[in-house]
């Protein structure tokens, strides 16, 4: 393909359907290939639970079959942000096409919330029999207030504009209605669309949906209807068609962005046309050969493909003695003359009518998946039903034949290309061709990218939505063992929404799966603490596998290591980066050495976080660690500060020799057994300590614990730090640090000295950063300082490697508070890689309701993958079922996925924030009353926000029209709900108003 061809294709890069005996692709390409019919022949039985009349039922002409769609009854309206009273009201097909339009940008890899260009949708529905079937007939159980939103539920008017609304889509929103071709006319205008630019991505399809579902039809000679309940397209005892629901709808790109974003391309298409038959017909309701002649030439011309390149043609098919001919004449009209044998009967044809019926203004996406599918699979399935073909049909002249056996589709001197046809009662025509997605980059290349560690991410609104959601990406690994995890974390990563229940596990390389854990996330952004360790931390290597793998972090830290002179530069690169295990471990012993390498490996770590999205509302550092946070506070620049460090290394370095012991202990408990020569260096916690002095006292104290039982480590240092001992470095480190211009702090970072805030004349003294280097570090109390700043929202993050900084902060868990703690780096006694203590690190923050950009942390775009979409709870929504729901106190059946035959208990309070209050008066009563009668959710708390429940402004109307029949002298004005949207705020305005109305009343 050219650049000039690929710039006019568009790539279907996702999907979704829901059609009679499939409730998802897998399951409808399934049906497909085995060639099964998903049409339902009732019992007498069942139709007369359905109340057909007993004289239909021994009526001879009538058919007691129909293509059926599991679960139009089921919807989730809280995961859409709805009442109960809306979603009863509201049109099935907008249901499900709203479902079907969040699951094709799932599969897609999109979330339209936070995708960059515009997202447009065509789409349009059936004659809506829901309003005529189930709410007219119940007319005057509806208010004034309910009759407004019964038009606006089943308006087609509103049905792609309430999708874009719920989805957030910001492009062209246009419903499209050509009565059977109306899905695949919305494909080709969401194509024109993508070619002049107007949209970036686009949804396009259609729904249909009929009610009541379980009911024959009458059979009436000559008409469209099949006599029994088979449609047998191109057949010699064809005879007609029957009616089903069903919806679907595809996700599209211009390919060359999709190719640029390596999406998941399932198929192309190449071009498309839409005209109209206009009067060259025996009838309106009539097809013409002429009409469907040329739109088949135009979508060829506009594909720029030649018609002996088209393999297969998926037909309007419907199966009627009239229809089947002039489809069968107008194709081989467009394709031209046979003339030589090899071109007779060489394009196979089909319909997938004889699969599932006709589905009215689904039929055209219901063919167009089924084509798509087979693209993708290189299968071609059969066409049901045919047996000998049509007498007025020449099949043996043409150059088409009617597949009925599934087949392979091979690769030939061309690409694997099909034409897709629908046909509008009324004369609109629509014709797609479509070719195979082009093989991409990595598989062309004939090699596997060797897959790093991932972190797989799931989310939904409930827990038990999020257990659905791990058995179907277990389902999925089984089903797909050689699925690339790049791809599959990135897709998860990037490609779906974050709700609050969360599930987060680590993929190792050998396909592996750690569960970290599930957490549910605040819906208040938590605070970010970074946490940076000090020496002793240390150790050979560390951070090589990060330096390897993760771009950003190298990056970083080659700007830090090329600040530094060149046999410095030498020394921290072997220190740090050596992936071969050698070295020598004594040299990280070293103080010049071990600071500057600690300080690099923290502040590339530091940056990269920030660079994800993880941006520090406050900073605090053991020792060294203070310098980190000082620099990306801006205190000190960057090369700067690692002139600093080294200098600060090299003066304590000339120090006299002593050691450190970090102690499980107050210093006031173990004070008499230590000598003099020990002193208090670091109050970690309140039971925790380090002291340092001469290793000879050291080790006298270490024996002394042991004997006591005391919980001791000695720490891999050359020094004593922050003692006496670095009396003589301090005084000269002040003269050198003179030299250098500090700056206030931009981020909040904490004292070591103080253990409290730093202050700007603190941040720019050289005396501090004197005073600094020989005090104890007071990081103990910096804790409770930022405990008492942040309380329990706050997640806190070690940035440097090892465990103690984190561990001290998770002492001070109790049942009081709860601390999030998280290590980002592995000890260095751990097997672990690099990059999986990275990525488990973030997981446990975005478990804790972190917002982390997971797209930076991949090395380009590794590409997306369809996966399991939502598992949506279905409650049932009917409008029929009001006078019961309302007899039984509002008490709704279990729910379930919908479709699915088994499910979890429905929480109708779980997605709130709010815990149940009852009314705690009259007032309240009423008023939780009539929320209750509007939004149609039992039980309502005063607390409970009118919004979250599922209101909005036409609700909020209704509201305040019963408020005050209700309290007729008080005068609510409408925005009132909006800035007080909760019962107990309501009452109290009321409350107000009435005192002030009756103190009128009493000046009168």
């Amino acid at each position: 393909m050219t650049a000039s061809e690929a710039e006019n294709t568009i790539a279907i890069i996702g999907m979704s359907g829901r059609f009679p005996g499939a409730s998802h692709m897998g399951q409808y390409w399934d049906n497909l290939k085995h060639g099964r019919e998903t049409i339902t022949f009732f019992t007498d039985d069942m139709l007369r639970e359905s109340g057909i009349a007993e004289e239909k039922l021994r009526s001879p002409n009538y058919v007691k079959a129909s293509p059926l769609l599991d679960g139009i009854d089921k919807f989730d309206y809280q995961f859409f942000g709805m009442s109960k009273r809306e979603a009863d009201l509201l049109d099935p097909q907008h249901r499900l096409l709203l479902m079907c339009a969040w699951e094709a940008l799932e599969d897609a890899g999109y979330v339209a919330e936070s995708y960059q260009g515009l997202v447009s949708l065509f789409a349009g529905c059936g004659f809506n029999s829901y309003l005529v079937n189930e709410i007219l007939p119940r007319r005057d159980e509806l208010s004034e207030e309910e009759l407004q939103m019964v038009l606006q539920a089943n308006s087609n008017d509103y049905g792609s504009t309430r999708i874009s609304y719920k989805l957030n889509l910001r492009g062209t929103s246009v419903t499209i209605q050509t009565a059977c071709s109306t899905s695949l006319v919305a494909v080709h205008y969401a194509c024109q669309s993508l070619l002049m630019y107007q949209s970036d991505l686009a949804l396009a399809g259609g729904a249909s949906i009929r009610v009541p579902q379980q009911e024959g039809y009458m059979y009436q000679e000559g008409g469209i209807f099949s006599p029994d309940g088979h449609c047998r397209a191109f057949d010699a005892k064809a005879q007609g068609t029957l009616f089903g629901s069903g919806a679907g709808i595809v996700a599209l790109k211009r390919l060359e962005d999709a190719l640029a974003d390596r999406d998941h391309i399932y198929a192309l298409i190449l071009g498309s046309a839409v005209n109209n038959d206009g009067a060259a017909k025996v009838g309106y309701t009539a097809p013409s050969i002429e009409g469907q002649r040329r739109v088949v030439a135009e979508a060829l011309m506009m594909a720029g493909a030649e018609p002996q390149t088209i393999d297969y043609i998926e037909a309007h098919g419907t199966g009627t003695a009239l229809g089947d001919p002039i489809e069968i004449a107008a194709l081989q009209e467009a394709f031209g003359e046979t003339g030589e044998d090899s071109a007779r009967q060489r394009c196979a044809i089909g319909s997938v009518k004889t699969n599932i019926g006709h589905l009215n203004a689904a039929a055209g996406i219901a063919g167009l998946i089924k084509t798509t599918l087979m693209l993708h699979h290189r299968q071609i399935p059969p066409s049901l039903h045919y047996e000998d073909s049509n007498p007025a049909i020449d099949f043996t002249a043409s150059h088409f034949y009617v597949n009925t056996a599934l087949r392979d589709w091979p690769a030939s001197d061309h690409p694997r290309r099909a034409g897709v046809s629908s046909f509008g009662i009324g004369g609109t025509n629509a014709h797609l061709i479509l070719q195979e997605a082009p093989i991409p980059a990595e598989c062309a290349a004939g090699c596997r990218k060797e897959q790093r560690e991932q972190a797989l991410l799931l989310s939904a609104r409930t827990a038990s939505a999020l257990g659905s959601m791990e058995d179907a990406l277990d389902r999925y690994f089984r089903h797909h063992p050689d699925a690339s995890m790049d791809k599959v974390a990135y897709t998860l990563q990037v490609g779906r929404k974050a709700f609050p229940y969360r599930y987060a596990a680590i993929s190792g390389r050998d396909g592996s799966l750690q569960v970290i854990g599930r957490g549910i996330a605040s819906k208040d952004k938590a605070s970010i603490i970074f946490m940076f360790p000090g020496q002793g931390s240390q150790y050979l290597n560390m951070t090589a596998g990060l330096y390897e793998q993760i771009p950003l972090f190298r990056s970083w830290a080659d700007k830090c290591i090329a600040v530094l002179n060149g046999s410095m530069r030498t020394e921290i690169s072997q220190a740090m980066f050596r992936t071969n295990g050698a070295g020598e471990p004594q040299t990280l012993e070293q103080t010049a050495i071990a600071q500057p390498l600690l300080f690099i490996v923290e502040y590339a770590l530091a940056r990269c976080l920030m660079d994800w999205g993880l941006r520090p509302s406050a900073m605090i550092g053991h020792s060294l660690g203070e310098y980190v946070a000082a620099c990306l506070a801006g205190v000190i620049r960057l090369e700067e500060a690692l002139a600093i460090i080294v200098l600060r290394g090299a003066v304590m370095q000339q120090s006299p020799a002593g050691g450190m012991m970090a102690v499980s202990s107050s210093y006031e408990q173990i004070r008499s057994l230590a000598d003099e020569a020990v002193y208090l260096s670091a109050v970690n916690s309140p039971d925790s300590c380090t002291v340092a002095g001469e290793r000879e006292a050291i080790a006298d104290l270490a024996a002394r614990l042991e004997s006591g039982g005391i919980g001791h480590k000695l720490l891999p240092v050359s020094h004593a730090f922050h003692s006496p001992f670095m009396e003589p470095a301090a005084e000269q480190f002040e003269r050198l640090l003179r030299q250098y211009e500090l700056s206030a702090p931009s981020i909040p970072f904490i004292s070591n000295v103080s253990g409290d805030y730093i202050s700007e004349a603190q941040a720019r003294s050289a005396a501090y950063w004197s005073a600094h280097m020989r005090e104890p570090v007071n990081f103990g109390g910096g804790v409770s300082t930022l405990m008492r700043s942040f309380g329990d929202d706050a997640i806190w993050l070690e940035v440097g490697p090892g465990r103690g900084l984190a561990q001290l902060v998770r002492q001070r868990d109790d049942e009081l508070r709860k601390v999030h703690a998280i290590n980002l780096m592995r000890h260095g006694k751990e097997e672990e890689s690099d990059v999986a203590a990275l990525w488990k690190g973030l997981a446990q923050c975005w478990l804790s309701g972190a917002d982390i950009h997971w797209k930076h942390t991949h090395d380009g775009q590794p590409g997306r993958v369809p996966l399991p979409a939502y598992p949506f709870e279905g409650t049932r929504c009917w409008f029929g079922d009001r006078r019961e729901s309302q007899a039984s106190a509002g008490h709704e059946e279990s729910a379930a996925p919908v479709g699915a035959g088994h499910g979890r208990l429905e929480d109708e309070r779980a997605h709130l924030s709010t815990m149940y209050v009852p009314p705690a008066d009259g007032l309240q009563e009423n008023l939780v009353e009539i929320w209750e009668q509007v939004l149609g959710v039992r039980p309502i708390g005063i607390k409970d926000n009118f919004f979250e429940l599922g209101g909005h402004s036409l609700m909020a109307t209704q509201l305040i029209s019963r408020v005050r029949n209700l309290l007729p002298d008080i005068d609510i004005k409408l925005e009132r709900i909006f800035k007080y949207p909760t019962i107990e705020e309501i009452a109290e305005q009321l409350e107000l108003q009435m005192i002030e109305h009756l103190a009128g009343n009493d000046q009168r």
